[in-house]
């Protein structure tokens, strides 16, 4: 069985995905990765292939698909983010889905073993604080999916699933039923709706992270961190934990566009900076 990581970048953010790469190869230097280009400008991106050891996704029919399906959403814009649908075509049998801004502080191997019970993994989800991210209110009145459904709105900045489950092609062909509710998706994150109702309405079994820790108590779960929070200290690289026992990574998400445009650096600036300055010398 093949296993690998996707990531999705483009040149406009060469810097963090610098960033990733050292973090994710310094405690994963042989797990295979592949870089999804989230638009046309990737030369930069690309040329890291080789020292990162990372492959690049060729099919570019599939990548078409994906922007077609987002264009629907989005008066006929395309966004890069839809292209994660392209994954579950991909030649990993199993894999896991990273946003670039992020930082990995652990291996990552042990997430595979949680696809034995689940089909689509994520980090957080069931948390009402996210939902907002996926769902608007008024999507309960609409009877079209169930509270649980609802309530599972999962961060898809880190996912977990196998090949195979999502075909874009049959997606785009069945798109009446999501597009439906287009008006009470959260499309300020572009494809996390979406791929929300794909995997609560695939009749597969899923779940996250962080709920898997609730459910067996077991705080020995690395789990993901938003830098939006104050989540602990950093030291020597290393982030010393204030609400979780281990940390799996930490996402900016969101925090890269705000403090750009509040003129500020993000949080935890010294633990992404550790990170980008890694090998430089």
């Amino acid at each position: 069985m093949k296993r690998g990581v996707y990531f999705l970048a483009n040149d406009a953010i060469l810097d963090r995905v610098i960033a990733f790469l050292n973090s994710f190869r310094s405690y994963n230097p042989r797990l295979p990765l592949c870089l999804v280009p989230f638009a046309d400008d990737v030369d930069r991106v690309r040329s890291l292939a080789d020292r990162y050891g990372f492959s690049v996704w060729d099919d570019d029919a599939v990548l078409r698909e994906c922007d077609a399906i987002g264009r629907e959403f989005h008066d006929g814009v395309t966004w890069g983010h839809y292209r994660k649908l392209a994954m579950w075509t991909g030649g990993f049998d199993e894999f896991l889905y990273i946003d670039s801004d992020t930082i990995v502080l652990e291996p990552v191997d042990f997430v595979f073993d949680h696809l034995d019970r689940y089909d689509f993994l994520t980090s957080h989800s069931d948390l009402p604080e996210i939902r907002r991210w996926v769902w608007r209110d008024s999507v309960y009145d609409t009877g079209a999916l169930t509270s649980e459904q609802i309530g599972y709105a999962a961060s898809t900045g880190f996912v977990a699933s196998r090949a195979g489950l999502i075909d874009p092609a049959e997606v785009r062909r069945s798109l009446a039923a999501p597009l439906a509710l287009a008006p009470h998706m959260e499309l300020l994150c572009r494809e996390q709706p979406l791929l929300n109702y794909l995997m609560v309405t695939s009749g597969r079994p899923y779940s996250s992270l962080s709920a898997i820790a609730a459910a067996t108590n077991d705080p020995g779960i690395p789990q993901e961190q938003w830098a939006g929070l104050d989540v602990g200290r950093v030291e020597a690289g290393r982030l010393v934990p204030s609400r979780v026992q281990r940390v799996l990574l930490v996402h900016w998400a969101g925090e890269w566009h705000r403090a750009q445009a509040e003129g500020q650096p993000i949080p935890y600036h010294d633990l992404w900076r550790h990170y980008r300055a890694l090998g430089d010398g």
